[in-house]
């Protein structure tokens, strides 16, 4: 933080950027995360449709960075002059996090509703479903051995959250996007070879 105390904040925040996008530096993006998370709360609640849909400001705020580190590389990072043109960029990535949780919420209630449309199962049904799902569950636990391939199957496949999401909430476990991507293919390929996950599926496909 001592960057943005000196007499220029203006260019204190655009070389704090600059060692955040080009030189990749993790301490200089988390004071950006800490500095200007308030104003990227405001800019959230200035967008109309962050009123109704069911996210925390907080979230979609930290959405938002995501989506400014997954977008912004090194080599793009000149065609931004000053730090008025960052935030103008980031600001924008606010918008576009509340439009996509906006339409997301909105095909949910639709998927929701059409559900509510359809024949009700039956108590049997619904019993046979939740020992199905309980068992599987069972089993892709037993073959994640590690911290970091069961943060990413609960994190990717259950919430559906991208990987730079995923590096932002746990940097204790990855160190880079790379390892968030490598866990996510060892995951997929442990559980591809699991005789037990294989029966199971067979056992599916056989009712």
């Amino acid at each position: 933080m001592k960057l943005l105390q000196i007499v220029d904040p203006d260019y204190a925040g655009y070389i704090l950027f600059r060692q955040a996008i080009v030189d990749r530096d993790a301490e200089a993006w988390a004071t950006i995360c800490v500095h200007y998370r308030p104003l990227l709360l405001r800019w959230v609640n200035q967008c109309p449709a962050s009123t109704w849909i069911d996210e925390f400001g907080m979230d979609l705020a930290d959405q938002a960075l995501a989506r400014m580190w997954a977008a912004l590389t090194p080599a793009c990072f000149g065609k931004f002059v000053n730090l008025a043109a960052l935030l103008a960029y980031l600001r924008t990535c606010v918008a576009a996090v509340v439009i996509d949780c906006a339409r997301a919420q909105t095909a949910r209630t639709r998927m929701g509703q059409k559900l509510r449309d359809t024949a009700v199962a039956t108590p049997e049904q619904i019993a046979m479903h939740q020992a199905e799902s309980s068992e599987f569950w069972r089993l892709v636990s037993r073959v994640v051995p590690t911290a970091q391939e069961r943060t990413i199957l609960y994190e990717c496949f259950v919430l559906d959250l991208p990987p730079r999401m995923i590096l932002t909430r746990h940097p204790e476990l990855f160190a880079n996007i790379t390892a968030v991507y490598s866990a996510k293919r060892n995951l997929l390929m442990r559980l591809r070879r699991s005789p037990e996950l294989r029966q199971f599926e067979s056992n599916m496909c056989l009712d």
